[in-house]
């Protein structure tokens, strides 16, 4: 009778082996697709806000800057100022920091990945009257990308929209 049993249970711990090398293998390929996902959503590259061409104001660069995502003015529908200078940073509430160009000016910084299109934790800086603001991106199924940004809580904020350019802009600066 015991000898019949030993078989028996070697039969037993080899299936059981084997369904858990199985369960291993299954986990191990899930996170693999994963993270093949979420590396595959990637915001980096070129955006301008969501107006008509012909209407569009400012071109951002984004890209990783140590690990976060940041992004840089890139080009900019009226560069120059009436006097024909680069604009500069002008409202800053830092006077030190007034005379920065506007071109090449890291406006979005600190942004880490939240879930596979999301990220936040970072700021963007509003050039037009020298405010920064908590702010969060989200790349939408359609491709767009949004930037909230906000003062406290996410509720009381405001949302722009960006989207990749299909026309050729040249670099300001």
């Amino acid at each position: 009778m015991q000898t019949e049993q030993k078989p028996t249970m070697m039969i037993h711990k080899l299936i059981c082996a084997r369904a858990v090398l199985l369960a291993l293998l299954v986990m191990a390929m899930s996170a693999a697709i994963a993270s093949e996902r979420i590396a595959s959503v990637d915001v980096r590259g070129l955006w301008v806000d969501h107006r008509e061409s012909d209407q569009r104001k400012v071109a951002v660069w984004i890209e990783d800057c140590d690990g976060l995502l940041c992004g840089r003015i890139f080009w900019l529908r009226k560069p120059l100022s009436t006097q024909g200078q680069p604009k500069r940073d002008k409202h800053n509430p830092d006077a030190a920091l007034r005379d920065r160009p506007l071109c090449g000016l890291k406006i979005l910084s600190g942004f880490r990945r939240v879930t596979e299109s999301t990220w936040g934790g970072g700021q963007i800086y509003n050039a037009s009257d020298g405010r920064t603001f908590s702010s969060t991106i989200s790349l939408e199924n359609d491709g767009s990308l949004r930037i909230r940004g906000y003062v406290g809580i996410s509720l009381f904020g405001k949302t722009v929209e960006w989207v990749r350019p299909q026309e050729n802009l040249g670099r300001c600066g």
